[in-house]
């Protein structure tokens, strides 16, 4: 029943799917500058997804970036719903579109990411480090950073969220 309604809403409207291309594209540069102020080679973000779901090194950026977009269309979707259907998160203006964009990317933050972070990328990226392949020194980096990238993602997140509030209120008008 919600597969069905979310699938509705997307072709009638599709906010969800533009405001949450529109988020990602803001904030893929960012993850360059990320990568470049960690001192890991750019698409290192992207290149972790794809390693962790078991793609080859050489394809597993590709795979890590269609990963992210596809995702940030889902939690779009989601969220184009629930403001339409909740009446406390409807977007009726363009601070409050903002507003709980961002609330939304919070709330992406904790639920998805930070039990992704602990519970598969971290043990992924161990394995990777005691396998000693070309990847293990990243990996190691990144193990040592990872408090780093626990807060560097919560306002990435946060300004993620933001964009995508800010699209899908431009949809509503």
């Amino acid at each position: 029943m919600l597969s069905k309604s979310l699938s509705t809403v997307s072709i009638r409207r599709p906010s969800g799917i533009i405001a949450g291309l529109t988020a990602a594209w803001a904030i893929f540069g960012l993850f360059l500058a990320v990568d470049s102020q960690l001192n890991v080679p750019p698409g290192t973000f992207y290149k972790t997804v794809g390693l962790v779901f078991g793609i080859d090194s050489a394809y597993a950026m590709y795979v890590g970036f269609l990963l992210f977009m596809v995702t940030a269309i889902i939690i779009s979707i989601i969220y184009n719903y629930v403001s339409k259907r909740i009446r406390i998160f409807h977007i009726s203006s363009m601070p409050k579109g903002i507003g709980t964009g961002i609330l939304a990317g919070v709330i992406v933050w904790g639920v998805l990411f930070l039990p992704m972070h602990y519970y598969v990328i971290q043990p992924a990226l161990s394995s990777i480090a005691n396998a000693g392949s070309l990847d293990s020194s990243i990996a190691n980096q990144l193990i040592q950073l990872s408090g780093t990238v626990i807060i560097g993602s919560l306002a990435l997140h946060m300004l993620f969220g933001g964009v995508m509030g800010f699209c899908s209120r431009l949809a509503v008008i």
